[in-house]
């Protein structure tokens, strides 16, 4: 003889705990093709960003070129400073000349003395201008490397992004179930069964035999 038992056991609100089961489900079933669309957009991104982080960009690169042969170049005068120098001597030469003329110092050896210290002095001065000038450019490419090589290492960033945004549909099921999950564990199905031991059933079988001899 066998005895079963079966215990359901349903929260007071089982309609509208089913209701935002399916809720659940429908939004789910309508939002994951999307989600796996975008997923695949964003996807297709990921062999340019690795092109961009092994080749670089044109304005990049171009950026990477001046910076390193700015600061392991050596020295070069600027071009136009020799046209600058020699009209700079011109007037200075006219001026001085002129100045000397109106103190009655024109001519003579200390007159061609003074305008050529003048001349010298005031081409010196452009010169180390332009030197500093070209420190200037050296100390401004040393203060643009950090910045370049931080923006080399972007696409990598955006490649991790990328990885991550791979795992949305996911995240998106596993979100779905445990939403379903928590919704619905309330219900309990249990299910038991019993056999009785030999015992028992001998008792059984005795009390039957001497009821039906009472009965004779």
């Amino acid at each position: 003889m066998k005895s079963k038992s079966k215990t359901e056991t349903k929260p007071i609100y089982a309609p509208q705990i089913e209701g935002a089961a399916n809720t659940v489900t429908g939004a789910y079933n309508s939002q994951a093709p999307k989600i796996s669309a975008i997923t695949d957009q964003i996807g297709g991104l990921a062999p340019s960003l690795i092109d961009k982080y092994n080749n670089g960009t044109p304005t990049l690169n171009a950026a990477n070129d001046y910076v390193t042969s700015t600061l392991n170049g050596s020295y070069e005068q600027n071009p136009e400073l020799q046209s600058v120098m020699d009209r700079a001597a011109n007037q200075t030469r006219n001026q001085t000349a002129a100045s000397l003329g109106t103190r009655g110092l024109a001519g003579g050896s200390a007159f061609a003395d003074i305008i050529s210290r003048n001349v010298g002095n005031q081409a010196s001065d452009l010169a180390f201008t332009d030197y500093n000038n070209w420190q200037g450019r050296r100390a401004n490419a040393a203060g643009m490397a950090p910045s370049l090589t931080a923006a080399g290492e972007i696409p990598l960033a955006s490649l991790q992004a990328v990885a991550d945004t791979q795992q949305a549909p996911l995240q998106a099921a596993a979100g779905m179930g445990s939403s379903i999950g928590g919704l619905l564990g309330q219900y309990t199905n249990q299910k038991t069964s019993s056999t009785p031991s030999l015992a028992m059933v001998l008792a059984q079988m005795a009390g039957n035999a001497a009821s039906a001899y009472k009965g004779g």
